[in-house]
């Protein structure tokens, strides 16, 4: 099965093909697939995703026999037995998947089921997990990297370097190339984790791929924003870095420990566990590896330091922990850069030594590196998934408020008064919807009064959020302070909104209810009311007839009575009902009623 899945597989997707076509050179490719990679691209301009053969005319032909092959290779799949799965399970190889992608402008879109396949299903969604994630500038090895880790965790019991592979074993995994051109795009994790036993129990280690973050093509909210993703999916960062550590390099490390810390604030992680400096390529000269690294990072900080003031303060603090280390790798050698399949036979032998020894660290180190938040406390995968889902509703929901460290600080502090705003809101009004249940509570507030009572609250709760919420009314000066304030009030007119519909809702449920309490009452007291005067009444007219009739001319006029006195109550408290309510649905609907001479009738309580 698994060589059978080699011969249907997308080359772009790693996924089963769908709707599978053909190109000049004869390779085959999803219909999709194909279509978006060469999106935008000109017709003389296109390749083969697979062997870089230029397809001058772009034609696009069905293959009926690959895709007669797919429907067989998916039927044997659904006849074969389900893998176990689970702590307790063999490693799948996995395969890659998007977990986030990049629309035109910048935003980022969360793949919740690749998500949850990823974090929730195969019993990660109850266990520690550690997610060793890179970031840094393109086009120097992130995914090449990533692929090698790949095979380490595949082959945790191999020795002396024999996980490494075979000379000739093209490099697979997440999708790489050895040219300029960008190749991932958003953030990709393997769909299966790999579980790695440590003494008390096994972790669940995966692999986590970002776009080039430095990236000049992608602006500084974007990097933003998937420097912020990035925090959150792993427990161990990799910072990847081309030669040697330059000032660029440091000033973005400065951005991204502040939105480390933003987020770690605002979702209750502790910001960078660990962090590596990986320098690729390194023009350092003297000692490479760990102990190069050591000292490369040591003079990084002397400079940094002798700085008054410190150009990067935040960068110099994380590279001084303990949790934080540099490694520096030789050159792979011109052979993997001038277009490998990234095979052994191809690197240089003191890259390859280097590379295996990094790997063979880290893997060796993965289980102490699991997801923890400020207090110490392990993360399972379902909890951490729950908060990167949280942090992609807030990018959708404020889509440009992630453009600095800064302007995020304040993107979360309105996150949570709004939140707060909606969850006091509902307590109101499950209070409100208690207190309802009891016929004699609900008939002391009229329809009317309740609907003034939801007006006031909502007003205390909009006044309360224009007063915590950011920027305050006196710091208005910058036009960015001008833009923000513009903000903070379309966020409070949309809460407004949202209020106003949760109050209409409520009331249209509570007018049933008083209205239906209302004719019950109206029932009671007719019957109260009226059955004694017909019992009299009746007792008079018996009187002419002899006194044998009285009793049974007493029982008829008070079973008359109550029968009419309770049909005019019953009417009597519908029309009430009826009154109050259209008065309180023009009271939601109006607003605030004009100042004037309070009518109580219409706000007193009906008992």
């Amino acid at each position: 099965m698994e060589r059978l899945r080699e011969d249907v597989t997308c080359s772009i997707c790693l996924d089963v093909l769908d709707d599978p076509v053909s190109i000049e050179c004869g390779h085959n490719f999803c219909r999709g697939c194909l279509s978006t990679h060469w999106l935008g691209v000109s017709a003389q301009g296109r390749r083969c995703p697979e062997c870089r053969a230029p397809c001058s005319r772009g034609r696009m032909i069905p293959d009926t026999r690959v895709k007669s092959l797919v429907e067989k290779y998916t039927e044997l799949l659904r006849e074969e037995p389900e893998p176990q799965q689970g702590p307790g399970a063999q490693p799948e190889p996995g395969r890659p998947v998007q977990l986030v992608c990049l629309d035109e402008e910048g935003g980022l879109t969360l793949d919740e089921e690749a998500l949850s396949r990823c974090l929730e299903q195969g019993g990660v969604g109850d266990a520690p997990v550690c997610l060793v994630s890179i970031i840094g500038e393109q086009r120097l090895g992130k995914s090449f990297l990533l692929n090698y880790l790949l095979r380490r965790l595949r082959s945790l019991d191999a020795r002396d370097g024999a996980w490494m592979g075979q000379e000739d074993e093209l490099l697979e995994g997440f999708e790489w190339r050895a040219d300029e051109e960008r190749v991932t795009q958003g953030v990709w994790a393997c769909s299966q984790p790999f579980w790695v036993p440590t003494e008390g129990g096994k972790v669940a280690v995966l692999l986590v791929d970002t776009e080039g973050s430095m990236d000049i093509e992608r602006n500084k909210e974007t990097s933003i924003k998937l420097s912020a993703m990035s925090m959150l999916l792993s427990s161990y960062q990799i910072l990847n870095i081309g030669h040697r550590v330059k000032d660029p390099d440091l000033e973005y490390l400065e951005m991204f420990v502040q939105v480390a810390e933003v987020v770690g604030e605002a979702y209750g992680l502790d910001p960078i566990q660990h962090l590596d400096l990986l320098v690729r390529d390194s023009s350092i000269p003297g000692v490479l590896r760990a102990q190069g690294g050591e000292q490369h990072l040591r003079r990084c900080r002397q400079k940094l330091a002798a700085t008054s003031p410190c150009k990067h303060p935040k960068a110099l603090e994380v590279l001084s922990r303990n949790s934080s280390r540099c490694y520096l790798m030789p050159s792979p050698g011109e052979r993997i850069t001038m277009g490998s399949e990234g095979t052994l036979r191809d690197m240089s032998a003191n890259f390859r030594e280097s590379l295996r020894d990094y790997v063979t660290a880290l893997v060796s180190s993965a289980a102490q590196h699991v997801r923890r938040d400020r207090q110490g406390e392990l993360l399972t995968g379902t909890q951490l998934a729950a908060k990167i889902k949280n942090l992609s509703d807030v990018m959708k929901k404020h889509r440009s408020g992630f453009s600095s460290p800064c302007q995020m600080v304040i993107t979360f502090h309105n996150q949570r008064v709004l939140d707060r705003a909606h969850a006091a809101h509902a307590d109101f009004l499950k209070e409100k919807d208690s207190d309802s249940r009891n016929p004699v509570k609900c008939l002391t507030v009229r329809p009317k009064k309740m609907a003034e009572q939801l007006a006031e609250q909502r007003e205390h709760l909009l006044g309360q959020c224009r007063k915590d919420m950011l920027p305050k009314e006196e710091a208005l000066g910058t036009e960015l302070e001008v833009e923000l304030m513009q903000k903070k009030e379309a966020l409070v007119t949309e809460l407004e909104a949202g209020l106003m519909q949760e109050a209409k809702a409520f009331l249209e449920t509570y007018r049933k209810r008083f209205k239906k309490f209302a004719t019950v009452a109206g029932v009671g007291v007719g019957t109260v009311v009226l059955a004694p005067v017909g019992g009299v009444a009746a007792a008079g007219i018996a009187t002419a007839v002899g006194v044998a009739g009285v009793l049974a001319g007493v029982g008829a006029g008070t079973l008359a009575g109550i029968v009419v006195g309770g049909g005019m109550g019953g009417v009597v408290g519908g029309n009430i009902a009826r009154k109050d309510i259209n008065r309180a649905e023009a009271t939601a609907s109006q607003g605030e009623e004009e100042d004037g001479p309070e009518d109580l009738s219409d706000t007193a309580p009906l008992i």
